[in-house]
């Protein structure tokens, strides 16, 4: 991330909406108190909602104070923040948009830099992009850049569809698709710990790693994002974008140099060489559920959540094992997983050795890059019982505190955000990345269609999931990491 200050005008679109509320606002917020958004800089909340500035201001306040890494607001933030009701069908709201794109420049003398959020559905995508270019807002003199939230679209068609709109009106190098993990300094991490400690990238391989395991497990269930989630199922919401782009920067070749474009491009020849799902393959190496009712009624099933069918068939939970068939990784089996109201809640990369005895060990050496409830890079090892008994000690050596202390840790999104403003696009993926990713998603959704659905609900929640997940790992003599 550039710590370089930085300024323009910022529209959000959907500025009522739950992404806005909890993440962007409180980002850029921090931003502002950190100094790197200048006060050259406006927002503009766009959404349908009839509301004054001063009553969104308000409301930008609240939402800064519940957000991530707040600790005191900065009262001259809001002054910044205005507000259009804007209903993004409707040509006419959005040549009122350019007036006051006009106004606010010149009230804060902004830098010609010109950045759309579309925080909104995708069935909004086409008028809003359509009607930005019919109100001539982006022929107002400067670097217009677009920043669209995961998933685009729900299958690589409509990805395809969604990427030559934008092309339309934006250039290819403005468009920013959002995937807020990379922005993570735990997934940053694990490019600059292979880079900059050679012992590390001397094990990075199938000589010595048993398998790699990739686990965003969340206690949360859907909660009322039920019209939502019900939609997309966590196939599309997490898999497609954020376990798939994890994958790639752990698996990925390391560059001479740590470039855009080199790391881009050896993330793009790790998701080419990820094979297609045939229907067979599905059945044996990919794992589905939907959380029911937990015993002690903290969770109500899936199928009575709000806005879900009561005969829904929607995926809560997915556990998939690939193989990545390059000199480096042949043999190694890459396990992802990821699942609503379960009994774990973080987000981690497991590295797991394998043994150098003919026994294996109970607790195999392995590294771990932890993102959530903390953040640092752990090794768990194995040394000698005292008294000279040679068993084995298990000896976990985690994250210097001092390195950190007194660091602040950004939010990804504060990371994402500020680069965008900047320019950079070093951690925000490709269309040609978004396209393999979506390749690979496409053939499980394809096998799904032929295959006669799983008995739903088929785990409780509140427990680490089905059990056919842990017979996915266990046919390999594999076991999943856990944390409770």
């Amino acid at each position: 991330m550039s710590e370089e200050q930085s300024g323009g005008l910022i529209v959000l679109f959907g500025a009522t909406g739950d992404l806005t509320s909890r993440m962007l606002l409180p980002a850029l917020h921090q931003l502002y108190q950190r100094g790197l958004l200048s006060e050259n800089f406006a927002l503009i909340g766009a959404a349908r909602t009839t509301m004054s500035d001063e009553a969104f201001q308000k409301y930008v306040k609240k939402s800064v104070e519940n957000g991530p890494n707040f600790t005191k607001l900065n009262e001259a933030f809001l002054d910044h923040c205005r507000y259009l009701a804007t209903d993004n069908t409707n040509i006419e709201d959005l040549k009122e948009l350019r007036k006051k794109l006009k106004q606010l420049s010149k009230e804060f003398e902004t830098p010609e830099e010109y950045i759309y959020y579309y925080s909104i559905s995708p069935e909004l995508y086409g008028e809003t992009t359509n009607n930005i270019k019919k109100a001539q807002i982006t022929e107002l003199k400067g670097n217009h850049r677009v920043i669209v939230e995961k998933p685009v679209g729900d299958s690589l068609k409509a990805a395809k569809k969604y990427h030559h709109l934008f092309l339309d009106v934006f250039d290819e190098k403005n468009i920013y698709y959002m995937d807020h993990f990379p922005g993570m300094d735990f997934i940053q991490n694990i490019l600059a710990t292979r880079f900059f400690n050679p012992f590390i990238e001397g094990i990075w391989n199938n000589q010595f790693i048993e398998n790699i395991q990739i686990s965003l497990p969340e206690n949360l269930s859907i909660g009322t994002r039920g019209n939502y989630y019900d939609k997309t199922g966590v196939l599309l919401d997490m898999f497609q974008n954020h376990l798939l782009q994890i994958l790639s920067l752990v698996a990925m070749e390391l560059p001479d140099k740590l470039t855009t474009e080199s790391i881009h491009a050896n993330k793009l020849a790790i998701l080419k060489n990820l094979p297609l799902f045939t229907k067979e393959q599905v059945e044996k190496k990919v794992v589905r559920g939907q959380y029911k009712a937990d015993s002690l009624g903290e969770f109500k099933s899936y199928r009575d959540e709000k806005n879900v069918p009561s005969d829904s068939n929607t995926d809560t939970y997915v556990a998939i094992e690939l193989a990545i068939d390059t000199p480096r990784w042949k043999g190694v089996p890459f396990y992802l997983r990821t699942g609503k109201a379960l009994i774990e809640d973080y987000t981690a990369i497991d590295i797991l050795l394998k043994p150098t005895g003919k026994k294996a060990l109970d607790v195999p050496t392995r590294l771990t890059f932890m993102a959530e409830p903390t953040q640092g890079f752990s090794l768990v090892l194995n040394q000698k019982t005292p008294n000279n008994k040679y068993e084995p000690l298990t000896t976990f050596i985690g994250p210097d505190r001092k390195t950190f202390k007194d660091k602040y840790i950004a939010h990804p999104y504060e990371n994402m955000i500020h680069d965008a403003l900047a320019g950079e696009r070093i951690y925000f993926p490709t269309f040609p990345e978004i396209k393999e990713q979506w390749r690979i998603t496409d053939s499980i959704l394809s096998a799904w269609e032929q295959l006669p659905a799983p008995p739903f609900p088929n785990y409780q929640a509140n427990t680490f999931g089905p059990l056919e997940a842990e017979e996915l790992l266990t046919k390999n003599n594999h076991a999943w990491i856990k944390r409770i």
